[in-house]
């Protein structure tokens, strides 16, 4: 009696279990590490929410010969985003005075003394402001090279030299020692900290994200005057 075609079904199985195998073995390794998928997760979660506090502190900081650090200066920046594309931040200046804008949509308003001015609509320029303030947590979400320690993640951006230009407004080829890294608390990413040396000076942006998801509004001055902008004619000669 010939067995072969009895035999043919059970080669078949066998042959399906092990592309099935492989396949398996092919999504696992295709697949973001842990520790990366759960940096990706709360930097996605913190961009998709409905707004955000934000305190931006930017500070210089000179590296001597004797290893020693002398502090250049500090900017401080509050920020409230309200989705898809409102923005209000104040500057907080060294002599204690600040500086505010809001943009909501094309609308923009900037303060000056304890009234609001309202300036000439600008396109595009609320959604332009929160494409910079996400960029740094669009670079957790496509981080590479991630690595943990307790809640803080250090992690490569997918496009380095991208986001430190847009971070730190410095050519990418002028910086050395880039390094990035986010805290991650209840599944949203709450903290991030990007530092570079330039020449013999450390740049460093701190940025801490607080009211995930129930930061109050952005809205428009309650009072406010209309700065009209100059009416055109002949130029003076």
């Amino acid at each position: 009696m010939d067995n072969s075609t009895r035999a043919l079904p059970f080669i078949l199985v066998g042959a399906f279990a092990i592309l099935l195998l492989g396949g398996i073995a092919l999504s696992l390794s295709s697949a973001p590490p842990f520790v990366e998928q759960q940096l990706r997760d709360a930097a996605h979660t913190t961009i998709s929410a409905s707004g955000f506090a934000l305190k931006d502190t930017n500070s210089v900081t000179v590296l001597r010969q004797s290893q020693t650090k002398q502090a250049v200066g500090t900017v401080v920046f509050l920020v409230l985003y309200q989705a898809p594309a409102s923005v209000q931040e104040t500057e907080l200046e060294p002599n204690g005075a600040t500086a505010s804008v809001i943009l909501i949509g094309d609308r923009r308003f900037r303060k000056s003394g304890s009234s609001w001015i309202e300036l000439p609509p600008g396109a595009g320029l609320g959604a332009r402001a929160v494409t910079t303030i996400m960029a740094p947590l669009q670079g957790a979400v496509n981080a590479t090279h991630v690595t943990r320690r307790g809640d803080r993640y250090t992690f490569v951006p997918r496009d380095l030299d991208k986001l430190l230009t847009t971070v730190l407004a410095v050519d990418p080829s002028r910086l050395s020692s880039p390094r990035l890294t986010a805290v991650v608390r209840g599944g949203t990413l709450t903290r991030e900290t990007i530092t570079a040396i330039v020449t013999n000076q450390r740049l460093e942006v701190d940025l801490v994200f607080s009211a995930i998801g129930s930061a109050p509004p952005v809205t428009a001055p309650r009072s406010s005057t209309s700065a009209t902008p100059p009416a055109s004619g002949p130029t003076p000669h």
